[in-house]
């Protein structure tokens, strides 16, 4: 059967820059090819990468015109079967799926993938909810498993604990009886923490490294860094014989993000060319598009276990997808404690 092409609105970055920049435009979506799917977008995630594209502060998203948008909940709408001559159960028209995308593109009303990305939502579980999911629980369970290699009894500290990748690593590592260390510097937050079960250290007030030599004087197990510069090399210091440093991310100066990326990453793979230390790189768009089977097996365990209970996204606010820039603005200033997400 012939699949028509549809009408589609999405956001439109046509060049780098302010909120400004976010562009409702309408187009028609061609008709998915061979092996792809048609995903009809509900809700949509907003995180910091969308807004370092935006300016054009992000090293794997450099070109424009750019949707941003990695992560989102949608219905199928339509499939073309693959090479296998079928389409796969999990991506039959109908069915709610998540997905986090290798490459951005989730603002939009609707979205077309590769058969493989699309993975069921649970009955019972909410669609904003579901769209918290993706991508920073993803991060932290690679952080925990590919990267830390974290289990029960060890200890871990993780930098900016409050965001959203941290809370994610503090809801899978407190499963996992692992003691969690957290900088932060916010009361409400440093509060929220504390009755999570997190030690939490106020960078303001106090230096990380002394605390965990104190209170962990073997060492902790793994490092979660998205800040670089001296946090590398304090962060290298008080990790145990088989620790390892892993950076997810770089804080850097506005306008030389790219730059500050790049000289974090090389220092982070110098540093782990030292006697006795451990440090790693973790990029889970890329980690998506080389482990189809890793991908589609975490973000299917991770939604069960949000429809379980097990965790529980915090949901902040939502947007109409035509308020992006509202959304943009409301993440940058922090006026909201939890994931921000846009529906359609």
């Amino acid at each position: 059967m012939e699949l028509p092409d549809i009408p589609n609105r999405r956001i439109v970055v046509e060049r780098f820059g302010d909120v400004d920049e976010l562009r409702l435009v309408d187009e028609v979506l061609p008709a998915p090819p061979s092996g792809a799917v048609r995903v009809k977008v509900l809700a949509a995630g907003v995180g910091f990468t969308d807004i370092m594209a935006r300016t054009g502060d992000y090293l794997l998203q450099r070109r424009t015109p750019l949707t941003p948008g990695y992560e989102l909940v949608g219905e199928v709408v339509d499939a073309r079967p693959g090479s296998s001559g079928a389409v796969p159960r999990w991506a039959q028209p109908g069915t709610r799926v998540a997905a986090s995308l290798p490459h951005m593109g989730a603002y939009s009303e609707y979205v077309t993938m590769p058969d493989w990305l699309p993975v069921p939502v649970p009955d019972g579980l909410d669609t904003i909810a579901a769209a918290s999911i993706p991508l920073d629980y993803l991060t932290a369970l690679s952080l925990l498993e590919t990267h830390g290699h974290v289990r029960e009894g060890h200890a871990i500290l993780v930098h900016g604990v409050s965001g959203g990748v941290g809370r994610a690593v503090v809801q899978l590592a407190h499963r996992a009886g692992v003691r969690i260390y957290g900088t932060a510097s916010s009361a409400t937050a440093q509060d929220m923490l504390a009755d999570a079960g997190v030690r939490v250290i106020d960078y303001r007030r106090d230096d990380f490294e002394q605390v965990i030599k104190r209170e962990e004087p073997h060492g902790v197990q793994a490092v979660f860094d998205h800040i670089g510069g001296d946090y590398l090399r304090r962060g290298l210091r008080i990790l145990a014989p088989r620790g390892v440093l892993v950076s997810y991310a770089f804080s850097g100066r506005p306008g030389h993000m790219v730059a500050d990326t790049i000289r974090g990453a090389l220092t982070v793979t110098l540093l782990g060319l030292r006697p006795g230390k451990r440090t790693a790189l973790c990029m889970v768009p890329r980690q998506i598009a080389s482990d189809h089977h890793w991908y589609r097996d975490s973000l299917e365990r991770l939604l069960t276990m949000a429809a379980t209970g097990e965790i529980e996204p915090v949901v902040g606010a939502t947007f109409a997808l035509e308020k992006a820039a509202d959304a943009h603005h409301a993440l940058q200033r922090r006026e909201a404690s939890g994931k921000l997400v846009l529906t359609t």
